[in-house]
Formats: structure tokens, C-alpha cells, sequence
């Protein structure tokens, strides 16, 4: 199933484009959620474990990481990718004058594997319908 997009208008940010320039852009559009237990039964449905199995190794995994990620380390998970923690911190004139307290807010830094790489290519756009809001429509006197 292709990825649907709708086309909004935005100003036109190119460095000779007139200050009232708009030029019209592709957003694309997330169809739905995919929930935690859904994502579990769909899993449990492509092997021979039940759901709860499948949600218990998630949990197990994600709880690894939570482990691992905290000590600086780089969780590798093959064809998906990898996920590192970084941070980085204010700047002083001397060693002596750092401290921790200038460290800013950690990140997870997820950089996509072999799998996720070679799907991107794979990817077909369509322009997604318009639907028509109630409120938009004029109500018969």
C-alpha cells in the first residue's frame, strides 16, 4: 500500500524567492496507530508464539536496552538498526570550571538498519482523497 501525502502551501524559502513567494509542498500522511497489543497479535501470527510471549520478549528487550543504553553502550539489532545514547554539554574556558551540571538533556540516537535502508526504496506515494468535513458543508435552510 503506497504512502499518502496531501499538498499544503508554504512560504517559498529559496534565497531569490519574493517575500510573499508560496510554493505548494508534499505532507505525508500516517494512515493509522498501531498499538502495542496489535503489534503483539500480529507478531504471534507470523511464528508459533503466543501473544503474551511475544510481549513478554519485547518487554524483556526493551528493558535490556533501557540497561545497556544507560552505560553508554550501542544496541545493536541487525537488519532494524542500532540505537545510541549521546549527549552533549555548555562549553568552559577551563577543565577545572566543568562540571556534570552543564551536560544538556541525553538523546537516543536511532540510525536504521539494512532492512529499514533497502524498504525506503520501495516506497509508492499517492495523493490521498479529499474528505469532505461535516462542518464544511452548507447546511440546507
Amino acid at each position: 500500500m503506497p504512502l499518502t501525502y496531501r499538498l499544503v502551501q508554504r512560504p517559498d524559502m529559496h534565497k531569490d524567492a519574493a517575500p510573499d513567494a508560496k510554493l505548494y509542498y508534499a505532507q505525508v500522511r500516517s494512515q493509522q496507530k498501531l498499538n502495542f497489543e496489535k503489534l503483539c497479535d500480529m507478531i504471534a501470527i507470523r511464528s508459533t508464539a503466543f501473544t503474551g510471549d511475544v510481549m513478554l520478549v519485547i518487554e524483556g528487550l526493551l528493558s535490556v536496552m533501557e540497561e545497556r543504553l544507560t552505560e553508554g553502550d550501542i544496541v545493536r539489532l541487525g537488519r532494524l538498526g542500532n540505537f545510541r545514547m549521546v549527549a552533549g554539554s555548555q562549553g568552559t574556558k577551563t577543565e577545572k570550571d566543568f562540571s556534570v551540571a552543564l551536560f544538556n538533556k541525553p538523546r537516543i540516537i536511532f540510525s536504521p538498519g539494512s532492512m529499514l535502508n533497502s524498504m525506503k526504496g520501495k516506497v509508492k506515494f499517492e495523493k490521498a482523497a479529499v474528505v469532505e468535513k461535516e462542518c464544511d458543508r452548507p447546511h440546507a435552510v
